[in-house]
């Protein structure tokens, strides 16, 4: 451990809770911190990547860095490459039952996963605490060491914030595959800024709508199914004009009018007052046929 392990940890990049990401594994931890780095330098933006893990019970003051809140850290880690710095902080307990089901209980999943979630025995938690400009890279960052974290026999990959969930294994590259322009790629919706289902009394025609898309510096949308068949549409449009805002640094307002071509149009408005479960942290627009 390095002597200003403690000073790292501890610093805070700025105003506010930091972004995150956790995992939930199978069994009890195993961390490494050679096998960590050796996973993550395999990509040439990160071989210079530098992995500490400080374990709690060979350094017990390790565990005052970790809230009070929930079960006591195991483990404590820094991931740093460049301008980034990623903490760890792993526990060898499940993670407390509420985040797990908000985000786990609507994911779209399959339901094995689901199950095993439930029964998972310990987890891990991400922050970012990096100085890079870009909140995406923010993002990918976290990723990127949930990615090598995954090989250990993680199950799922949380966005607690976001409320959604996504099967670990996927954030795995394929062989010959790169690790970040992946990973950049990945629809906003998916992981970094959540897609969730809601029923707000139509089981018929669910409301869906995206989550914490204001920490990328865009609005959240929304969008009333006619049908359950409309779900993985809306995902795509989500997909697609939250990736379209992203690339052209362009603005969606209340009143504008998106042109499908010959799949028609699309009008943005305001969520109306009694649509209070479309509250948002930051702009949140309502999609509606034109």
């Amino acid at each position: 451990m390095a002597p200003d392990f403690f000073d790292r940890f501890a610093a805070e990049p700025g105003p506010g809770p930091p972004p995150g990401l956790q995992l939930l594994f199978h069994d009890s931890l195993d961390l490494d911190a050679d096998a960590l780095a050796t996973s993550l330098r395999g990509h040439p933006e990160l071989a210079g990547v530098r992995v500490e893990l400080v374990r709690v019970d060979e350094v017990p003051a390790a565990g005052n860095l970790v809230s009070a809140d929930g079960p006591p850290a195991s483990v404590l880690g820094l991931v740093e490459w460049g301008d980034h710095r990623v903490k760890l902080a792993g526990f060898d307990a499940p993670m407390p039952y509420g985040p797990v089901e908000a985000c786990v209980g609507p994911a779209m999943v399959p339901p094995p996963l689901k199950q095993d979630a439930k029964l998972h025995e310990s987890h891990a938690l991400l922050y970012y605490a990096g100085t890079h400009p870009d909140p995406l890279e923010w993002y990918v960052a976290l990723a990127a060491v949930a990615a090598a974290l995954a090989r250990l026999d993680a199950i799922v990959v949380l966005n607690e914030e976001a409320r959604t969930a996504v099967p670990a294994l996927d954030l795995i590259p394929e062989e010959g595959e790169d690790l970040l322009a992946t990973l950049r790629g990945l629809p906003i919706p998916y992981l970094y800024g959540g897609f969730l289902r809601m029923d707000v009394g139509e089981p018929d025609r669910l409301w869906v709508r995206t989550y914490t898309a204001h920490r990328l510096g865009l609005p959240d949308l929304a969008y009333h199914t006619a049908g359950p068949g409309e779900v993985r549409w809306a995902f795509e449009l989500f997909a697609g004009l939250l990736g379209y805002l992203r690339r052209t640094g362009e603005r969606f307002a209340a009143g504008d009018a998106i042109d499908l071509g010959g799949d028609g149009k699309l009008r943005l408005r305001a969520p109306a007052e009694p649509e209070w479960f479309l509250e948002s942290a930051g702009p949140m627009l309502v999609v509606e046929p034109d």
